[in-house]
């Protein structure tokens, strides 16, 4: 599809700028290229390169790819380099949590991996057609292996580059360039993954403006330049589906050192279903932390038996201080960085990759036990307790996905008490930093957002589990409706290709099919307290150990999965409702 030029030219005052944020400020903490089966190339020619043919005037000639250099661009200062970093960085942002590569080149890439999205990023113009940008098509479903886009980034000098423009002045910033360079990259290349022109707002989203997919003539100059626009909730659903996520399961826990004297490190003994160590691709850092980047070591062991399967043990280490420890709003914790005191309350964290392109098998991580080590890394006499938790499992006959929760054996196992465990349905990543006490619903970049509606619950109010004990809980049924079901039929790619206000065709192509969220979210949250009822812990306040209820919580958001039990690479919603209905039966009279 094309972006393309709006009629009528706007642009906020200078005054308005400092509100938009900076797109360059901004990291990606859970960037995993290596792990990515999708790779989106952008392609920066230095000169004109052969480019595959799809445009649709003199205007829109894609073949040869024009250069990219920012001698084209008169209007904005800076050296090509920088403009091509900051686009690349722009894009990388908008795909940071899904299963994509970005990478940069300026030549055509090789055919090394199998899935390609190639854009093609120009400083060519073509402001007599109003496009931006060009794709292949709508890919719905992303069923095609290679696709092939075009962006026009010199539309962007012409129609908003001169005097009082979006782009002119003190208004032609790096930042404000590679946002609009860059969120058309980004668009198109949504296009070749499944996604169509899109303005649904969901509850508690902001304007469909800031989003990357509405059609071009839904935004203004300054809604280009002045916002890095990112995927709506129904578009990031989309995508987790067609692509997958970065990650598999995200953990964050409040835990307590029973000890009175301090720990200076922690390590959890898990079991992973795989003889390949899992990669911690992202890790909570904030000020309640002791400890940073917490480092996986195994297997530590022989292969153990889980719940009728083959898991290795492998230890999740934090030892690395965080010079963050008790600053900020945490001014008042006692002990220095990469410590935690006895009988203080503190928190880590991590998100384990594990990039599985058919969505179909979640890899969980068993928590085993923990340990706390002293400063010479001999264990301490008493630790903080954790219930485990699987990544959830199918159960066919009852036609539920279930969550199982265990209290897994260990030295000195006790009883202990799941209370309150409660789950929310997301449309999109959770950021890890918010998985706390308190923390707001928001992405990584603070970008706020809401659970699908009527999906937070509770689902155990308070259950004890025995030593080796656990419990099946139901959290959602297979045949449940999904939050985004849409059908695109062969007119819908009619009407698509008519929209746009030139009156041009809008796409190179548009496949018809079915556009499905993760079942039965892209993501689902839980949280949830262990509590030991009669532990032995220090009291700072009282300078003595005493009896009585010990609370740990956890905080655990894991993928959402796709439906395939007939492996037809279908999701299985998709194939009932695609089956004829039976015919109703006449009725004796």
């Amino acid at each position: 599809m094309k972006e393309c030029v709006p009629l009528r030219r706007t642009a906020l005052a200078l005054a308005l700028l400092s509100l938009s944020g900076s797109a360059l400020a901004a990291t990606c903490p859970a960037y995993n290229p290596s792990n990515k089966a999708n790779k989106l190339y952008l392609v920066f020619p230095t000169a004109p390169i052969a480019y595959p043919s799809f445009g649709f005037s003199a205007g829109s000639v894609t073949n040869p790819a024009a250069a990219f250099s920012a001698a084209d661009l008169p209007s904005y200062t800076g050296t090509t380099a920088a403009l091509r970093g900051a686009v690349k960085h722009v894009v990388e942002l908008d795909y940071c949590e899904f299963n994509v590569q970005v990478l940069d080149t300026t030549t055509l890439p090789p055919a090394t991996f199998p899935r390609r999205n190639i854009v093609a990023v120009t400083t060519k113009s073509d402001i007599a057609d109003g496009l931006f940008g060009l794709a292949q098509a709508v890919n719905t479903n992303d069923t095609t292996a290679v696709d092939y886009s075009y962006v026009w980034g010199k539309t962007y000098q012409d129609w908003t580059g001169g005097p009082g423009g979006a782009l002119n002045g003190a208004n032609s910033t790096l930042d404000r360039w590679a946002n609009a360079i860059g969120g058309t990259a980004a668009h198109e290349a949504g296009h070749n993954y499944g996604l169509a022109h899109n303005t649904i707002v969901g509850p508690g989203e902001d304007t469909y403006k800031h989003h990357v997919m509405p059609a071009g003539g839904s935004l203004t100059a300054e809604d280009r330049a002045g916002y890095r626009r990112h995927f709506s909730d129904n578009e990031f659903s989309i995508l987790a589906a067609n692509l997958g996520l970065s990650l598999q399961t995200m953990w964050n826990w409040d835990l307590v050192n029973p000890n009175a004297n301090p720990a200076h490190s922690l390590e959890l003994r898990v079991l992973y279903p795989l003889a390949t160590a899992p990669t911690i691709d992202w890790f909570y850092g904030g000020c309640n932390s002791p400890w940073i980047t917490p480092t996986v070591t195994g297997p530590v062991g022989p292969s153990e038996t889980f719940q009728g399967g083959t898991y290795y043990p492998y230890i999740v280490k934090w030892s690395t201080p965080n010079p963050n420890w008790a600053t900020g709003s945490c001014v008042g914790l006692p002990g220095p960085p990469g410590q935690a005191p006895g009988g203080v309350l503190f928190h880590i964290g991590a998100s384990f990759a594990g990039v599985n392109f058919n969505l179909s098998t979640l890899n969980p991580i068993v928590i085993k036990d923990i340990t706390l080590r002293d400063s010479a890394s001999n264990p301490l006499a008493l630790n903080p307790r954790l219930h485990a938790f699987d990544a959830g499992t199918l159960d066919t006959i009852n036609g539920n996905l279930n969550l199982g929760v265990f209290n897994v054996a260990g030295p000195a196992a006790v009883p202990l008490q799941l209370q309150n465990l409660e789950v929310r349905e997301l449309p999109r990543v959770l950021a890890l930093d918010q998985m706390v006490a308190n923390g707001r619903i928001a992405d990584f970049t603070g970008e706020p957002f809401e659970p699908w509606p009527n999906t937070t619950r509770t689902l155990v109010r308070e259950s004890t589990l025995s030593p080796g004990k656990g419990i099946s809980v139901p959290i959602a049924k297979l045949t449940q409706a999904r939050h985004v079901y849409e059908v695109i039929t062969a007119d819908d790619c009619k009407r698509a290709q008519s929209d746009s206000f030139l009156n041009g065709p809008d796409t190179a192509d548009c496949r018809p099919g079915t556009s499905i969220d993760l079942f039965p979210s892209t993501t689902v949250y839980f949280t949830a307290n262990t509590v030991e009822p009669n532990a032995t812990y220090w009291d700072p306040a009282k300078r003595a150990y005493v009896n009585g209820p010990l609370t740990s919580r956890t905080y655990y958001q894991l993928s959402g999965r796709r439906l395939d039990q007939n492996k037809n690479g279908v999701d299985d919603y998709v194939d009932a409702r695609a089956q004829p209905q039976p015919a109703p039966q006449a009725q004796e009279k």
